[in-house]
């Protein structure tokens, strides 16, 4: 006989396979996806996602991740555009952070809860936020100064 298979201290042979909620890296709270969404457009609550979906090895659905965030953002857009002045604001805000953020829940929102390692700081979300925040700025104002 040989001496592996006598060993009672060895480890058995089996296939380790991986778990659903196998995480690679630092995860964002839930909140950070609400944060970057008020403070920088759905898209900035996009990128949130997108990493956390990263984080998870699930990469196939990053790009339906930056999908929603960008068709929340054209349609607030459209729909704000539409509006009296006046009459979005504060609403139209809440909403997007709303839609975001269930979206985001019904993606992963458990396995975050689960999560027993290390979370990235809202703080960084914010940031990442204000970085949005400039891009969309930067892009939109001379569109619409091209619209006026």
């Amino acid at each position: 006989m040989e001496a592996n298979h006598d060993n009672p201290y060895r480890a058995p042979d089996a296939e380790l396979l991986a778990g659903e909620n196998l995480v690679v890296g630092a995860l964002y709270r839930m909140s950070a996806v609400g944060i970057a969404t008020f403070f920088g457009t759905p898209l900035a609550g996009a990128f949130i996602i997108a990493h956390n979906l990263r984080a998870f090895g699930r990469g196939e659905q990053v790009r339906s991740a930056w999908g929603m965030g960008l068709g929340i953002f054209v349609a607030f857009m459209l729909v704000g555009y539409w509006l009296p002045e006046g009459a979005g604001g504060v609403g139209m805000t809440v909403a997007q952070v709303f839609t975001m953020h269930y979206y985001a829940k019904n993606l992963f929102g458990d396995a975050v809860a689960g999560h027993g390692g290390p979370f990235l700081s809202n703080w960084r979300a914010f940031g990442i936020s204000l970085l949005f925040l400039v891009a969309v700025i930067v892009v939109l104002i001379p569109i619409g100064l091209l619209l006026v």
